[in-house]
């Protein structure tokens, strides 16, 4: 298992670093919709296994205009809410006018409006910080970086010395120490962004985002773990040999990108 996840990111995270980095913000847009699309995907499948049947092809469609809508706002002056209001609106109707049986209605539409929101809204702030914030595409990856070094850390530290159970309701392998690695290699990684790319970033600064990202990305994983133990599954699926889903990759991020984001705005 360790050696795919290994080989997994030894692909995915140069793929990665080239699209954030080197190309016009426009193909990291393309990306983020794609990814959001097979995020959606995965989150609504969950649904299956409870009898639950989404409109996932509509939840998709406008998951993907919502990211879409964070890089060329359809109507700038109306906002963000008007994307959601009209997906609401869109969503019901679809339900409405759908050849299925009225029973589970309510149970699909709410279903289908939230992985909207989870999923698509909580991605979208990753195309943000890109395009809205100075210096986006240093932030964005040091984001990545300090989660992925805080995911090694607690992965190695807690299955090394790990005794003392985090959320064992939710997470049954997470522990403090594990949580106290995560820490450490986040801000050990926060440090060799700020000697790297971004030297914006103070001493203090660079160990309170280390931090702070550790903490809002483990929330991201908890909530995830949550979802997955409530349905009784594993991972939301084997796209990445490892790994499990894309879903499953990304949870952190989707908590960590808003949290990052409002930080950097109010900086």
């Amino acid at each position: 298992m360790l050696a795919k996840r290994i080989l997994s990111s030894l692909v995915l995270i140069p793929i990665l670093y080239i699209i954030v980095w080197h190309l016009p913000p426009g193909y990291f847009v393309i990306l983020a919709m794609i990814a959001t699309g097979i995020s959606q995907f995965e989150f609504y499948r969950m649904s299956l296994v409870r009898g639950l049947r989404p409109l996932a092809i509509t939840g998709i469609v406008l998951g993907i205009l919502l990211v879409l809508n964070f890089a060329r706002p359809i109507f700038p002056e109306l906002g963000i809410g008007f994307v959601i209001t009209f997906a609401l609106l869109a969503i019901m109707l679809v339900r409405l006018f759908s050849p299925r049986t009225v029973e589970g209605s309510l149970e699909e539409i709410s279903i289908t409006f939230f992985g909207l929101f989870y999923v698509a809204l909580l991605f979208g702030f990753q195309v943000a910080i890109r395009l809205e914030i100075m210096d986006g595409k240093q932030w964005l990856f040091f984001m990545y970086l300090v989660i992925w070094a805080s995911d090694a850390g607690a992965y190695f530290v807690g299955n090394a010395i790990g005794r003392h159970r985090l959320y064992e309701k939710i997470s049954p392998k997470k522990s403090m120490e594990g949580l106290a690695g995560g820490m450490l290699a986040a801000v050990g990684a926060a440090f060799l962004c700020r000697a790297w790319f971004i030297p914006s970033v103070g001493i203090q600064e660079a160990v309170a985002l280390g931090v702070l990202l550790t903490v809002s990305g483990v929330a991201g994983d908890l909530v995830e773990s949550l979802f997955k133990r409530g349905v009784g599954i594993k991972d939301v699926s084997n796209l990445i040999p490892g790994h499990g889903g894309l879903l499953d990759r990304l949870d952190s991020m989707l908590f960590s990108a808003p949290v990052l984001f409002y930080y950097l705005v109010l900086r």
